[in-house]
């Protein structure tokens, strides 16, 4: 195992670990005890540890002289997180007992486990419409990946738009023509504190929220869309939210994944404060997408402030909520189940 590992829900890992007795003596007995979170492997026995939430993944041999034993444990990794493995204490020590010896290897692997992502047949709102790949009717924005043809050269086009070859073959100056296209930057804000944490279900709408944020950003990045997250999390390995900008590098989705699976409930303080931060600094005509659960009404009201100023919204509203509605004048959808996200087209909009 590397220092970190990354996988999808229902991928697995295997640990594997050799042990050699290279001395003339035997060893009576040796134990070794990988010291992992209790939340990882629920379907996995562990032997109880004195850190609270963590157990010892125990393996023990006898050892001949000048001879060793392989050991290797899969473990089936089915929750969202990221995960501590070790340190691992290797125990050993006469027949009896009387004098045993121990060393702690102090290094710490890392497991990150993704979020699940469902498939998004379409979001079709009126307001993130021109995502992706659609050609739009006027020339708002052109692709420069995209060439659809040539034309002649004129004086006011930039000489990094002449088509070389074309130009040798036809004995002219002529420059690349490129598809319009509207594609647009689009944010994903995740409302870490709108999620309840004190009810049945809350632990399952939480991953739920956090799974719609992935499966967002991740139909939208299909789309060849310029996607960036935040969110009002105290991430698991640095206790900092999450602010990546807009971007559509080829990185770009795996940044925002594994930034979901890291995740915590804890939030790092009221989300309007921190979407009034960071909005701030994001592009001219960005499209900001929310996904929260039951917002106060402070956060409503800076919803139906931001829609009557011309900005583009939408709303994916995850679980009951507990009579805080969205205000009717911002596309919204309720997302109850992950089935919910394949109804997500204009039809279906509240």
């Amino acid at each position: 195992l590397v220092s970190e590992c990354r996988v999808f829900p229902g991928e697995h890992i295997e640990l594997k670990l050799r042990l050699v007795n290279r001395k003339l003596l035997p060893l009576p007995w040796i134990q070794v005890d990988d010291e992992i979170p209790v939340g990882f492997v629920p379907d996995v026995s562990l032997t109880p540890s004195s850190r609270p939430g963590f157990g010892f993944l125990s393996k023990s041999a006898a050892l001949l002289w000048y001879t060793g034993v392989n050991w290797k444990q899969r473990l089936d990794c089915y929750k969202r997180g990221y995960y501590p493995l070790g340190p691992i204490t290797v125990s050993s020590g006469d027949i009896f007992g009387f004098y045993p010896r121990s060393i702690t290897e102090p290094m710490i692997d890392h497991v990150i486990v993704y979020p699940r992502i469902f498939p998004i047949a379409q979001l079709g709102m009126p307001s993130l419409y021109p995502l992706g790949e659609t050609t739009a009717e006027r020339r708002i924005f052109e692709d420069p990946v995209r060439v659809v043809g040539v034309r002649d050269y004129s004086p006011h086009d930039s000489l990094r738009r002449i088509h070389w070859k074309a130009s040798a073959r036809h004995q002219n100056l002529l420059v690349k023509v490129f598809e319009p296209t509207t594609t647009l930057k689009v944010v994903v804000f995740l409302a870490v504190d709108s999620f309840r944490h004190d009810e049945p279900q809350s632990e399952e709408n939480f991953e739920l929220g956090v799974s719609t944020a992935a499966s967002v950003v991740n139909h939208l990045m299909e789309q060849r869309s310029s996607v960036g997250l935040f969110a009002n999390s105290r991430l698991a390995d640095s206790g900092q939210p999450i602010t990546i900008r807009p971007g559509s590098s080829n990185t770009q989705l795996l940044d925002m994944l594994e930034a979901l699976a890291k995740v915590t409930p804890l939030s790092s303080g009221p989300f309007e404060e921190f979407l009034q931060t960071e909005r701030t600094s994001l592009p001219w005509g960005t499209t900001l997408a929310f996904v929260l659960s039951r917002p106060s009404l402070s956060l409503m009201q800076l919803l139906v402030g931001l829609r009557e100023s011309g900005h583009k919204l939408l709303v994916l509203q995850v679980g009951d909520p507990g009579g805080n509605e969205i205000e009717h004048s911002i596309p919204w959808h309720r997302i109850g189940q992950p089935g919910d996200l394949m109804a997500t087209n204009s039809e279906e909009m509240k």
